[in-house]
């Protein structure tokens, strides 16, 4: 529910702007989403897009494993079994296997956000995204960075031992063409309007070899850069607007408004209870040291996979 009331802010409080196109998936498919990483809040900016067209209980995002660290936000994610990565294949490769086996054996549904690219597009990584097309007669792309398909592939293979059904191929593209932070957040310095594509491919429809894959991520990476030109240059959408689907967006507005009374009345007990009780004071500073020294043993996330068997997650 956390997630949901980011959204509502960002939506509600900021008057961000929500478009999606393209195709509408099943809710509660088994699948891996893939998208361009244009900035470092691509991910929670998707959220937008999942609290209309699926169930945030069912995501788990891929990130970089410095994440798992923040005081809060990365505890949280940790308990949720996200995937952090160091993104050094001999480094990941074992606690990239374990993770997954785990979900192929669980019962929940799975949908598995990732970013090919391995980091977003600003001056650094396309310098070195430029270098690689060059070396490998490759075209130099403006609007995304060429896609590291090992770790792609890998989800891919791993992941059909279970129940894969689709690949979500989203683009996502902002007003401004601009690298988003988090310091923009708390400046209130937001896009006006984020535009989501979506590219449906069922599991049938995909290469079954590793070679075939990496193929096929890359001409959907090509497929992105000209995409996201003709969004930047010329139309600002990425196809024809989207019929007004008013009951998707009241029943959204609706989960935010519960979403908003639960925090709002949960932040005033708390706030109530630490004032009043020593104990309560304490009881926090005793969870916060206790995941602090979780984290320094592999955090929460890794220790939960060594020491429990399969069982249905329910996170955010």
């Amino acid at each position: 529910m956390i997630s949901y009331v980011i959204v509502l802010f960002s939506e509600m409080l900021f008057g961000v702007k929500i478009v999606i196109t393209g195709d509408t998936p099943p809710k509660s498919e088994n699948a891996i989403i893939i998208m361009n990483h244009r900035c470092r809040l691509d991910w929670m900016f998707y959220w937008s897009a999942v609290a209309r067209h699926g169930e945030l209980k069912h995501e788990k995002i891929m990130m970089k494993h410095e994440l798992k660290y923040s005081p809060g936000p990365g505890w949280a994610m940790q308990n949720a079994l996200y995937i952090f990565l160091k993104r050094r294949w001999e480094q990941d490769e074992s606690y990239l296997n374990t993770v997954l086996s785990y979900f192929v054996d669980s019962s929940a549904c799975l949908q598995l956000l990732l970013f090919p690219e391995g980091t977003n597009l600003e001056e650094g990584s396309k310098i070195k995204s430029d270098s690689f097309a060059d070396k490998n007669n490759l075209p130099c792309y403006d609007y995304v960075l060429h896609p590291r398909v090992r770790g792609f592939t890998y989800c891919i293979e791993k992941l059909r031992q279970g129940r894969l059904d689709a690949i979500h191929d989203v683009t996502i593209g902002y007003s401004q063409n601009y690298c988003f932070q988090e310091m923009d957040l708390l400046k209130g310095n937001v896009p006006d309007e984020i535009h989501f594509h979506l590219r449906r491919y069922s599991d049938k429809e995909l290469p079954r070899d590793t070679k075939g894959l990496e193929a096929w991520c890359c001409e959907r990476w090509k497929e992105k850069e000209e995409r996201l030109k003709n969004f930047y240059t010329k139309s600002k959408q990425f196809g024809p607007p989207p019929e007004l689907a008013s009951e998707t967006e009241i029943t959204v507005r609706y989960l935010f408004v519960k979403c908003l009374i639960f925090w709002v009345a949960f932040a005033v007990c708390i706030s109530l209870l630490l004032y009043a009780s020593v104990l309560a004071r304490w009881y926090v500073l005793f969870i916060g040291a206790t995941q602090v020294v979780l984290s320094l043993f592999g955090g929460t996330d890794k220790i939960f996979l060594q020491t429990q068997k399969p069982l249905s997650i329910k996170a955010n």
